[in-house]
């Protein structure tokens, strides 16, 4: 048999009572309520209560009844037992100094009704098999050195993929971190902002099959909207309507073509054929897609869902690791 759970403390005085049992004397400030983690039911908690009060109670009434110190007046002055007490009862019982005790029978008075007014909890522990001094149980007086917290993981982008960095900002072949250069089609515009309007005319002249950026579009080409409305019941275009440059109708197909040229990666960027090296902000402005140095789509970002993260791509097919990253601020 063991202290109960609320005879621990390091404010706590351990006393001799007889041959076998010792005591400890905790200031009821530290006694802590039963479940402070609340895994106990209401009933399971009242039982709990109800439990160490009766241990308490008798505890107190065995502490009443035999606890003596008996050390006299002259005694006292070279007592090691007599100036813990004494020390015990300054540090943590109201009492003056015309009222300290001076020999036993002092602190038998003092401790005994401590412990009746409720001020000091005693929890016997009825097996000790320990040492028969008064001790206290003092608190460590340094503390283990506090491990540094883990670094993130830094990546970079090389060669359009996401790689690790070291320490030092270098790639694991030490090779320097060097930020990728811009897409032509969504370069900083002149104000400091992205291009968005050119990356929307990218991705739309993508999916409907438009040519490339140097074709001839005349300046009063309808926007497509207008490009794109049906006048007719039946569904054809009205004489008067102007088709969207030279783009071909865009039919449905129930799965995309075969062929890497062909395959269109989300958002409207290219498996290939892209910028070499550079990179695509979506219009959402937090998502980008990354290029190798062929142009093939090597890499994503993702800001607009979740943690902000990345993806690499093999061989045309996204690894869904998610790879933490740091957001990108694109203001």
């Amino acid at each position: 048999m063991s202290f109960p759970e609320w005879g621990h403390s390091y404010n706590a005085l351990y006393v001799p009572l007889t041959s076998d049992w010792q005591c400890s004397l905790v200031p009821a400030r530290d006694v802590q309520d039963v479940d402070r983690g609340w895994t106990l039911s209401y009933e399971e908690r009242q039982k709990a209560r109800k439990g160490r009060e009766e241990q308490i109670e008798q505890d107190r009434g065995d502490f009443d009844r035999l606890f003596r110190v008996d050390t006299s007046r002259r005694a006292a002055r070279a007592c090691s037992d007599f100036s813990a007490y004494a020390a015990f009862i300054s540090e943590h019982l109201r009492i003056s100094r015309l009222a300290a005790p001076v020999d036993g029978e002092g602190v038998t008075r003092i401790l005994r009704g401590a412990v009746r007014d409720g001020s000091l909890i005693p929890a016997i522990n009825r097996a000790w098999r320990g040492s028969r001094r008064v001790s206290r149980a003092y608190a460590p007086q340094s503390w283990p050195k506090r491990a540094p917290d883990p670094k993130p993981t830094v990546y970079g982008v090389g060669n359009g993929y996401f790689v690790p960095l070291d320490a030092s900002g270098y790639f694991i072949d030490r090779t320097p971190y060097v930020p990728v250069a811009a897409s032509a089609s969504n370069a900083a515009g002149s104000n400091g902002g992205a291009d968005w309007l050119g990356a929307v005319e990218a991705a739309a002249g993508g999916l409907l099959g438009g040519g490339d950026d140097d074709s001839d579009v005349s300046d009063d080409t309808p926007d497509l909207a207008e490009s794109m409305a049906d006048d007719s019941a039946d569904g054809d275009v009205s004489d008067d309507s102007t088709p969207l440059g030279d783009a071909q109708p865009f039919d449905y197909q129930p799965d995309m073509p075969d062929g890497d040229e062909e395959q269109v990666a989300a958002r409207g960027v290219r498996m290939t054929g892209n910028e070499p090296g550079g990179f695509a902000i979506n219009p959402n402005g937090q998502d980008v897609d990354y290029f190798d140095s062929d142009g093939n789509l090597s890499a994503q970002y993702h800001g607009s869902h979740g943690e902000p993260h990345g993806h690499n791509f093999s061989d045309g097919v996204r690894d869904n690791t998610h790879l933490p990253m740091s957001p990108i601020n694109f203001d």
